[in-house]
């Protein structure tokens, strides 16, 4: 996958962590065997220098990788550099460790940087739970190998600490992936909350004066109907056009200015009948069975009697809507504890995929062709001031269910 796809933003932090990443483990890498193999042996006096066959050899391949690093770069696979360093090092330093000790005590074996620590350690800058598992899975593969290799069971204690360092990274990962997800969720949110701002001010300032004009031609329109019958069809078409146009400018104010709730106990039931004749009436022609089926105990809800069905409305409408070649349309309606009821919609038509259905309320996403996305915004916003809920379960290919949970009494 190439950076270009994400946003110059992302791409920016993702070569500033990468910077930094690399900084710490040139760092570390030198600054550490300089103390340890030079520095402090001074002190101890005891002999100097790296005990390695390679010696600077390892640091001089690590030094090469930096401008190929910076080729990467300009290619455009940034994601690439911190694997190569990842596998590079372990690699060098592995075969190192083997030439160095094979033949030796197993108490001969001291060996290793702060530096592979430090590529687990930071590994949460890249918040990727893939880079992460590949640096732990490298170092244990390293001492594993080592092991092995020169039959010393010393590696162990290297093992094991990278265990506890892989332990508190995990730890570090997690909060990480879960700050970045409640950001994201903010953002989102915010976003959602922009556009409907934005609705809000565009209905509430044009949604009456358009609707005055719209009055006026469906007026005219019926008139004319009746002196030019012989465009009955044409005029039929307008209509409906107009119509249209009525109910989306409906669900804008709905967004843009909240309406009162008003309360009173609704017999649910003869409200969905009272909704499926009206769809069996204009989906004519479609081989759609609707099989009603509400408990005999279902209560009488505490609702907006139009507000529910206007709910009702667009859910069945979708439900028919996904079954052109027919099927069944099956709603249930059952009490489920004390003060909340339900009322499942389920169809057997297509069917919704995974990742459309987490965008299905959010305004103006729709996958029909002459769709607002707003009829399924409108819906929630409706069910949630009511203190209720909704769900949407589906699975391509087999149908969709769509559950709504009301309170009985607000």
């Amino acid at each position: 996958m190439s950076y270009l796809n994400h946003s110059s933003l992302l791409l920016h932090e993702e070569k500033k962590s990468l910077r930094l990443y690399l900084l710490l483990f040139y760092i570390v890498l030198f600054i550490y065997d300089f103390i340890y193999y030079y520095l402090f042996p001074t002190f101890v006096h005891v002999k100097t220098g790296l005990p390695t066959k390679m010696g600077f050899w390892i640091y001089f391949i690590m030094i090469i990788l930096i401008p190929i690093s910076y080729y990467i770069r300009r290619i455009d696979k940034l994601y690439l550099i911190k694997y190569m360093y990842v596998m590079t090092y372990y690699v060098v330093t592995t075969f190192d460790d083997v030439i160095t000790f094979m033949g030796t005590s197993p108490e001969s074996y001291k060996n290793g940087n702060v530096a592979e620590i430090t590529l687990l350690l930071f590994a949460p800058i890249f918040i990727n739970n893939k880079f992460f598992l590949t640096v732990t899975i490298a170092i244990i593969l390293k001492y594993s190998l080592i092991g092995l290799l020169l039959g010393n069971g010393m590696v162990m204690a290297p093992i094991v600490l990278v265990f506890v360092f892989a332990l508190i990274t995990y730890i570090l990962l997690a909060r990480f992936n879960s700050y970045t997800k409640a950001l994201t969720e903010t953002h989102e949110e915010l976003r959602d909350k922009e556009k409907l701002a934005f609705v809000g001010q565009m209905a509430t300032t044009i949604g009456h004066e358009i609707r005055n004009p719209l009055a006026s031609l469906k007026g005219f329109t019926q008139l004319q109907r009746e002196k030019h019958k012989e465009d009955d069809l044409q005029y039929s078409i307008m209509e409906q056009e107009i119509d249209r146009i009525d109910s989306i400018l409906t669900d804008l104010l709905v967004i843009g200015k909240p309406r009162q709730i008003n309360v009173a106990p609704c017999n649910l039931k003869e409200h969905l009948g009272y909704v499926i004749s009206i769809i069996e009436q204009s989906e004519q022609g479609k081989n759609i069975e609707v099989d009603l089926k509400m408990d005999e105990s279902f209560p009488l809800v505490e609702c907006d009697e139009k507000q529910m069905k206007q709910v009702f409305l667009n859910l069945i409408k979708n439900g028919f809507e996904s079954m052109p070649e027919g099927g069944t349309l099956t709603i249930e309606g059952s009490q489920v504890d004390d003060n909340q009821v339900s009322i499942k919609i389920c169809d057997d038509g297509c069917g919704i995929p995974r990742d459309v259905q987490e965008k299905l309320f959010q305004p103006f996403y729709t996958t029909k062709d002459y769709g607002t996305g707003l009829g399924l915004m409108v819906s929630k916003k409706i069910i949630e001031d009511h203190h209720g809920k909704i769900a949407i379960d589906s699975k391509e290919g087999k149908g969709t269910t769509v559950e709504i949970l009301l309170p009985i009494t607000q």
